[in-house]
């Protein structure tokens, strides 16, 4: 057994309740992030993303881009439904994306080569190619995900954090646990997103513990830091760059404790019944109200995270799709509209996609397979135009017809609405510069 110190998780560098972000040490000498040598966008705090990944690949043909003058085994069970913007249809199931149509730019020509769901979602989240289309575990010299991105790049917020992922990891329970893209990757554990787990349309949801013993006080607590600090002890050892990471999760740990406005962001009960009732009383569309208030606190980037493959329909396409459309379609458009209420949407790209689409023909059990050719993807808010679709697919919804766009070309999108050049220089743990992305950004704003 290797006697090498092990980093905590923030997890346990959370326990705020047995006061615990005061004791571990992180000493990982394997990965030094070096956020303090990289750029940051000057205005970058003031914009946001909320990224929805449907991890397991919806169906681009019964979605968003319906194919109703093919022939049944393609254009599926369901109808096209008019929109408000006159010309553009959605599928039958999306009637309430419908009716928020003037707000969303739907990609229709994203396309990549990789048909396996690790290495699509991989693709989807950092836009690399370099990967074996096949499943594996997430590794150090992984690219990093958007959230660990900005957290590299970004200074820090005061009380609250950078990224947040719910309502849980990606992740394929099985061999491949720890699904890639998502975490630190080269820059660093340290700067993996930080994950609110759990269900928020369960009753008691509480996803942390982001409170005092009693007895505890503000003051108190910032002596003891201050005292720790003080301190001999393992954290001498450290060498400089590793010690300043430390530095920088005690303080943020601390942060959230003292300032109230990341553990009231997480508290549903002040949202009023009619606008929770809105978005839906399911895992869904509580997380995207979740993800609403998480905005509003100054979190910069919350994706949310389907989980195990559920939109994955090799089979039973029409039964499978009465049960988890309707919660994605109502807590969908009511995020838009509930942003732009309240005056957040201009600010706040919302990304709304899979890691891939499904096959244009039905299969042998009335499902569709894995699809990367073509696939959609919807956007909304964050300047982006309005009322647009970009691109097209074919008459059979197979391949590309015009305008292609690939993952990068979307994340290049996403970093530039955030304020961070896509030609961004990042070091990997050798120090080698590695460009954040080759791709292009849309013309969509």
């Amino acid at each position: 057994m290797s006697d090498a110190p092990v980093a905590p998780s923030r997890r346990e560098l959370l326990r705020v309740g047995a006061l615990s972000i005061l004791g571990g040490v992180l000493a990982d000498g394997r990965v030094a992030a070096r956020a303090e040598a990289l750029p940051a966008a000057a205005d970058g705090w003031r914009r946001h993303c909320i990224f929805i990944l449907l991890q397991g690949g919806p169906s681009h043909i019964d979605l968003w881009d319906p194919k109703p003058e093919a022939v049944a085994e393609i254009r599926g069970p369901w109808r096209p439904i008019e929109t408000t913007v006159p010309g553009i249809r959605f599928g039958e199931p999306m009637e309430r994306a419908a009716t928020v149509a003037e707000r969303l730019c739907v990609i229709r020509s994203m396309t990549h080569r990789f048909s396996n769901h690790i290495a699509g979602t991989y693709v989807t989240l950092t836009g690399s190619t370099q990967q074996p289309d096949q499943d594996r575990e997430a590794h150090a010299d992984d690219f990093p995900g958007p959230g660990a991105v900005l957290n590299a790049l970004q200074a820090s917020i005061p009380g609250v954090p950078r990224s947040v992922s719910l309502p849980n990891w990606l992740s394929i329970p099985g061999p491949s646990n720890r699904m890639p893209g998502q975490y630190g990757g080269f820059l660093g554990a340290v700067h993996d997103p930080f994950l609110v787990e759990g269900d928020p349309s369960a009753a008691g949801y509480r996803p942390l513990a982001l409170a005092l013993d009693a007895g505890m006080t503000v003051d108190r607590l910032g002596r003891r830091l201050a005292l720790h600090r003080s301190l001999d002890g393992a954290a001498r050892l450290l060498e400089a760059g590793l010690r300043r990471q430390y530095d920088r999760l005690q303080e943020s740990a601390y942060d959230l404790v003292a300032d109230g406005r990341f553990r009231r962001a997480l508290d549903l009960s002040e949202e009023p019944d009619a606008v929770r009732d809105a978005y839906g009383r399911t895992k869904f569309g509580q997380s995207l109200l979740v993800a609403r208030r998480l905005v509003e606190a100054g979190v910069q980037f919350v994706a949310y995270n389907a989980f195990n493959q559920e939109w994955d329909t090799h089979g039973g396409l029409l039964g499978r799709y009465r049960q988890i459309v309707p919660p994605m379609d109502r807590g969908f458009a009511a995020l838009v509209a509930d942003l732009a209420a309240r005056g957040l949407l201009e600010r706040t790209l919302v990304v709304n996609t899979g890691e891939f689409g499904r096959t244009p023909t039905i299969n042998k059990d009335a499902g569709r397979d894995h699809w990367p050719n073509v696939y959609s993807t919807v956007l909304a808010g964050g300047g982006v135009r309005g009322g647009v679709v970009l691109g097209a697919s074919d008459s059979k919804g197979a391949e590309p017809a015009d305008a292609p766009v690939s993952p990068a070309d979307l994340l290049a999108t996403v970093y530039d609405r955030l304020g961070i050049p896509p030609a961004t220089e990042l070091r990997d743990r050798l120090d080698r510069p590695i460009q954040l992305s080759d791709g292009r950004v849309l013309p969509i704003g």
